[in-house]
């Protein structure tokens, strides 16, 4: 890789740089307006924070291996250190490889588990996939969308181009979600600059460390535009005590519409006891209340050999619980692999093989045929062996009880069907409820 100094005897300035090393500057973002409208509610979060109201901010990095490089790790730098009064988090769940007809089957588990408030999303594959992926997150969850054009790549220019410049486009009016405009800040980067594609890249695709330079950069500008933002979210409202709902008896019941429900607290709660139900039925008892951490190997990593199982449909029989599948044979020609499944609560819980649907006795577990990985192409990637064991755990993102003192904000039920459900709340600790934020997806 050629290496591009600036040179002050010939009236140049470097601005930006990585690791020691520095690169030319970023031409700025021609239109911002979609952006900040986009992520609007987000925008609020961040500059309505204060030091006695550091407001939570979840950010998910979502897509494929594009959005894995370390540009999102300098994105996230910079966020926290422009808006340093915020809690902000932000988490990489893209997965190398997944292109949009692999990263639906595990787009809902992913985002509903994490459940942001804004989710930076790149990714390729089919347009069809792709757009149900945007409606499965519309769907379930409230989180703000900001989708990324295709970088400058060695690709088909003429399909990327009108990808990046129409039917993305597209979809942030069809949706009401925000852009980054990547492609053509990279296009004028490189034009400015003398460069050539391959010079911000490893290979035809992947980023080298210029290349995570310039996407860091470009990201980075859309967050600079934002400014001040009023609480606009449609999809998030808050139900305030005394004026939405009255306390009487220590005991609190309301209809709500929605599938997530916060509990926020007055400043300086005193510690006490709240029991929860929803629809007559305490959070733990329902399977949308629960997610599964990604089947691994081990901790180095969710996807290393082709042949693993990716997910799984988790029943009303689902409780907080350790599995593990052990392999018992393979045949990599067909493409097919036999299992057993164990639960550390359950014990031995049945054997199946990849060919066909697979319910657990327990009927805790159901695994589809299209659920495992497949893939020709990831030719680098050993398959599965015969030994080999696969471990997750399933919790429970819903409470049935709380502590009022526990947190200025209490996630109480997470991932319940989007629609009408009546909340009821019991105990002494209710009289120090500030309010009950309600989440209501845009897409039923």
């Amino acid at each position: 890789m050629r290496l591009y100094i600036y040179l002050l005897a010939m009236g140049s300035l470097f601005v930006g740089s990585v690791k020691g090393q520095s690169y030319f500057p970023v031409p700025n973002v021609k239109d911002t307006i979609q952006f900040k409208n986009g992520v609007a509610h987000t925008a609020y979060l961040l500059t309505s924070s204060s030091s006695a109201n550091r407001k939570p901010v979840r950010i998910l990095i979502y897509g494929q291996s594009i959005s894995v490089q370390t540009w999102w790790k300098d994105v996230s730098d910079f966020v926290k250190d422009r808006f340093p009064l915020a809690n902000v988090t932000f988490i990489n769940k893209a997965i190398g490889g997944f292109s949009s007809e692999r990263l639906k089957l595990m787009v809902e588990n992913d985002v509903l588990s994490f459940y942001p408030d804004l989710i930076l999303f790149h990714d390729y594959g089919n347009e069809a996939d792709y757009e149900w992926i945007i409606q499965t997150i519309r769907r379930r969850t409230t989180a703000e969308i900001a989708l990324q054009t295709d970088h400058m790549a060695m690709q088909s220019q003429e399909w990327h181009d009108k990808h990046s410049q129409q039917w993305l486009p597209s979809m942030c009016s069809k949706y009401g979600l925000a852009l980054i405009d990547v492609r053509s800040v990279w296009k004028t980067y490189l034009k400015e600059n003398n460069l050539e594609i391959k010079d911000l890249l490893t290979d035809g695709v992947h980023l080298n460390v210029h290349g995570n330079y310039l996407m860091a950069s470009i990201v980075k500008k859309y967050f600079s535009a934002l400014r001040h933002a009023p609480p606009t979210n449609k999809y998030v409202k808050e139900m305030v005590a005394g004026k939405d709902f009255t306390l009487k008896g220590n005991k609190i019941e309301m209809p709500v519409t929605g599938n997530r429900m916060d509990l926020l607290w007055k400043p300086q709660a005193n510690r006490g006891q709240i029991g929860v139900t929803i629809d007559g039925k305490k959070p733990s008892a329902l399977n949308t209340c629960y997610y599964y951490t990604r089947p691994a190997l081990d901790s180095l990593g969710f996807l290393r050999k082709i042949g693993q199982v990716l997910g799984m449909k988790l029943t009303d029989k689902a409780k907080e619980e350790e599995w593990s599948m052990t392999i018992t044979a393979t045949d990599s020609v067909r493409q097919q692999m036999q299992f057993s499944l164990r639960g550390s609560l359950t014990g031995e819980d049945g054997t199946g093989t990849s060919e066909k649907t697979f319910t657990s006795n327990s009927g805790k577990i159901i695994i589809d045929s299209s659920q495992w990985f497949r893939a020709k192409e990831f030719a680098r990637f050993p398959w599965v062996k015969p030994g080999d064991v696969y471990k997750w755990k399933v919790t429970c993102i819903c409470k049935d009880e709380v502590i009022s003192a526990a947190s200025d904000v209490t996630t109480i039920v997470q991932g319940i069907d989007n629609g009408q459900h009546r909340l009821k709340l019991s105990g002494k600790g209710l009289k120090d409820l500030q309010a009950v934020r309600i989440y209501e997806p845009a897409l039923k």
